[in-house]
């Protein structure tokens, strides 16, 4: 209704145009052995998205509809990669269930509805549900305040979106400040509010950006950077949070680098983080996945200190082949997942791929390891853009 009552504030303009209608289609297919909290079984997952920018006199709108259809086997559970498409601790009721059974789920909901209004020469001002990220690291993403990429998806191809109120200032080429104001509900209940304040400049060829502000009704502040060293890049960013149990440190650290093998391209990514928010024992594990920032949607991993490695060839000019491992560096388990993916057509693939932990297993009432307890998943998806 916000959106539609911005119409009131301006007169119709003479001409709208409605803009072309774009998409995104997935069908995957996957398969779990049992692990101590979930049964072996297979799901089924087809996801639709609907995407179009229409204007209307000086407003320019993005509106983005999704729907995912699951069929699963009885109490499967495979992560978030397999999950219905779902905004981030979402304000704004635009998504919801079709059909919500034991092994059937589907869901609908607005990834998008938002409007920017040009303010001058060199500002804008969106409302809305819009995508929002101010993360500088690739995997581990800590100082992103609002969508934390999720490393062990395999399916995400946009970032959800977020509920707020942006504007953004460039007071340069190569400079900006930026600020949003966003609601969201408390997973306890009741609602949080952020508002934050960031600028971002460029400075000796290294891009630098500091935030700070409140983030969930409490006090915060980050600073990053992005750069290179020669032939290699150089990502970091890192925050403070406060906290019921104090100030919080989270960071992370990564290097880049692209090299020719066998006259394809080769890329090699590394990342470390700290976050204060994880377990620091594997005795604490299951607390962490029941915390609050776990419930935000915050952590990517569980424990205090992790590592990223990933792997990437460009095995054929339609093919390419790669590996991720995420390592707790508090108990040595790791997550492992290879993939393949082959470019069928213009906007048609096909991606073959694993996910395997590695570590000590679980028991009934307690993880052993992070990663040890993840069963052995494969899985195969077609993805096509329209």
């Amino acid at each position: 209704m916000f959106v539609l009552g911005l119409g009131l504030l301006f007169p119709a303009p003479s001409e709208a145009q409605l803009g072309p209608l774009g998409g995104y289609y997935l069908h995957a297919l996957a398969g779990s052995e049992s692990t101590p909290f979930s049964a072996s079984g297979i799901i089924d997952v087809q996801r639709l998205r609907l995407m179009t920018r229409p204007t209307w006199g000086p407003a320019r709108f993005d509106i983005a509809w999704e729907t995912t259809l699951s069929l699963r086997s009885d109490d499967l559970a495979l992560g978030r990669g397999f999950e219905g498409a779902e905004p981030a601790a979402p304000w704004l009721d635009l998504q919801g269930h079709l059909v919500d059974r034991r092994s059937v789920e589907w869901t609908h909901g607005l990834d998008r509805l938002n409007v920017s209004i040009q303010a001058g020469e060199r500002g804008r001002i969106t409302v809305g549900r819009q995508p929002v990220s101010w993360a500088t690291t690739l995997y581990f993403t800590p100082a992103d305040p609002f969508v934390p990429f999720d490393p062990t998806d395999p399916f995400r191809e946009y970032r959800a979106g977020v509920d707020a109120l942006r504007g953004v200032l460039f007071t340069g080429a190569f400079s900006e400040f930026d600020a949003v104001i966003r609601p969201a509900p408390a997973p306890s209940g009741g609602e949080t509010w952020t508002a934050l304040l960031r600028g971002q400049h460029l400075l000796a060829g290294w891009e630098v950006s500091a935030w700070g502000g409140m983030l969930h009704d409490e006090a915060a502040g980050a600073v990053a950077g992005t750069g290179s060293i020669g032939e290699w890049g150089l990502r970091g960013e890192g925050s403070l949070r406060s906290s019921g149990d104090g100030t919080v440190a989270r960071a992370a650290l990564g290097l880049d680098r692209r090299f020719d093998l066998v006259d394809r391209d080769f890329r090699a990514v590394v990342e470390l983080q700290h976050d204060g928010f994880g377990a620091s024992r594997a005795a604490d594990l299951l607390d962490t996945a029941l915390s609050l920032p776990a419930a935000r949607g915050e952590l990517a991993v569980l424990g205090q200190n992790a590592l990223a490695l990933n792997a990437s060839w460009q095995v054929h000019p339609l093919a390419s082949a790669s590996l991720l491992s995420l390592v707790s560096l508090q108990d040595g388990s790791s997550l492992l997942s290879p993939g393949l993916t082959w470019s069928l057509a213009d906007e048609v693939s096909l991606r073959l791929g694993a996910f395997a932990g590695i570590g000590p297993g679980a028991e009934p009432d307690r993880l052993r390891s992070e990663h040890g307890a993840t069963p052995l998943v494969g899985f195969a998806a077609l993805s096509a853009f329209f």
